[in-house]
This record gives structure tokens, sequence and C-alpha cells, in this order.
């Protein structure tokens, strides 16, 4: 009966000698270049990829939108300080500034977005530097807390304060390594299901502005270049932008709704659920 009592015991000590030096192998493991092979089978690297390319390409594609818009801000700001005659000017000046207004509030969201993409590259390259060693110290941390249940199982202060902590690094490990990266992966494949296509009209009108009234082509002079008078030439840069003025608040919200969309609700979104699911795993292994 002694011998077999035994056996659990001696079982149970194995157990754990076996659990505290695998999770100190892992701990060890993510401090060496090792762990780059355990990212390539896991597909983490083609993920880090992927979102470099969407992050790099959404980036160029709002400094292309900022130049245009930037073109036609200034453009309308040339015309607008460009009056003749009391009632001629204000009469210019009140069509030019509704069109400026709208210009100028697209112009904002696309310098907002550009400079959340381009942080979110930072936050990514951040990431993916800290992750191997925090995913180091939390495997280092598992380890210790095993230890301390194994050798001091009457220390409930010692094992609320360790398991505290290795559930916060547990936490944060996973949001580093996998939540961040997966989140910017699944913005992406919404943004070109959902929003790409307000994107690609809303260039698409704001292009067809600035070409009209300031840029020349090889075809055909702009409204700004084709009349020297300077009369003639307000008047029809003034009856344009009547004509242009819904196709300019329809492309600015639609512009504003995308670029939200994009840099603030879809990470956040995914970012937000990924972390509740982590938090909810965690509880469940980690009571």
């Amino acid at each position: 009966m002694a011998v077999l009592r035994s056996k659990p015991k001696k079982y149970s000590w194995i157990g754990k000698i076996l659990l505290v030096l695998l999770l100190a192998t892992a701990a060890a493991l993510f401090t060496t270049q090792h762990h780059e092979l355990a990212l390539q089978y896991s597909g983490l690297q083609q993920v880090s990829q992927h979102n470099q390319e969407y992050l790099q390409s959404a980036f160029e594609r709002s400094l292309k939108t900022f130049a245009v818009l930037s073109t036609i801000k200034v453009g309308l700001s040339i015309v607008e300080g460009s009056t003749i005659g009391v009632g001629f000017g204000l009469q210019v000046g009140d069509v030019v500034q509704a069109a400026y207004d709208y210009v100028d509030i697209a112009w904002k969201t696309v310098l907002a977005g550009g400079i959340i993409l381009l942080a979110l590259q930072y936050l990514l390259a951040m990431a993916e530097a800290a992750a191997p060693w925090l995913l180091s110290i939390t495997f280092a941390l598992l380890s210790l807390t095993v230890i301390c249940r194994w050798l001091a199982p009457h220390s409930a202060a010692l094992g609320r304060i360790m398991h505290a902590v290795s559930a916060f690094m547990v936490v944060l490990s996973i949001s580093m390594a996998l939540i961040l990266p997966l989140s910017v992966t699944g913005a992406s494949m919404l943004s070109s299901h959902i929003t790409a296509p307000s994107l690609n009209s809303a260039q698409g009108v704001f292009d067809t502005i600035e070409q009209d009234l300031f840029r020349d082509s090889a075809e055909e002079k702009s409204i700004w270049s084709r009349w020297n008078d300077t009369r003639e030439r307000l008047n029809k840069v003034s009856v344009y932008l009547e004509q242009k003025t819904g196709e300019l608040v329809t492309s600015g919200m639609m512009l504003m709704a995308a670029y939200l969309f994009d840099c603030i609700v879809f990470p956040l979104l995914l970012f937000f659920l990924l972390l509740w699911f982590t938090r909810a795993v965690t509880s469940a292994f980690l009571p």
C-alpha cells in the first residue's frame, strides 16, 4: 500500500520538474536567434511582411491624396484672395470659401490619417523587437510561479503576486507578438472590402478637380491657364466650383469616413476583441 501511495507523488514531482524545465527552455529560446524559426513556421513572418506592405501602400496613397488636396487648397486660397470689385469679389469669395472649407477638412483628415499610418509602422516595429524579450520574461515568470507553488504552497501572498504578474505578462507578450499584428492584418482585409471603393472614388474626384482647375495636360489646359483675363478666370472657377460642390461634399465625407475606419475603428475594434479573448483564455488557464 505504501508503494502504491508513493507513485502518484513521484510522478507529480517528475511532472513539475519537466514543466519547469520546459518553461525555462522556452524562456532561454526566445533570447536567442532560434525563435525566428518558430515565427517562420507559425506564419507570423508572413503576417509581418503583409502588414509592412499594407501600411506602406496606405501611407503612400495618403501622401498622394495629401499632395492633390494641398494643390487644390493653395489654388483656392489664391482664387479667394483675388477679387475685382466689391460685388463680384463677394460672389466669388462665397463660392470659393465653401469649397475651401470642404477641401480643408479633407486635407486635415488625410494628414491625420497619414500620421496614424506612420505611427502604426513604428508601433509594429517596436512590438516586433520587444516581443521575443517579453515572451522570454513571461516563460521565466511562469517557471518561477510553478516553483513557488511547488516549494511554498502555503504562502498565499507570494502565490497571488506571482499569479498577477504572470497573468499580466502573458497578456502583454501575446498582445505584442500576436494581437497587434493580427489586428492590423484584419484591418487591411476589412479595408480592402469595405472602405477601398470609397477611397478610390474620392481620390478620383479630387484628382479630376485638381486637373480641371490647376494642372495643365498635353491634351488640354486647366481653367486657370486657359483664361488670361482675371475677371473671366475667376468667373469660370466660380461656375466650375458651383457645379462640383455636391461632389466635393460627398467625396470629403467619404474620405473622412474611410480614413476614420481604416486608421482607428478597424484596428482598435479587432485589437480589443482579440485582447478580450486572450484575457478570457488566460483567466481560464491561470485561475
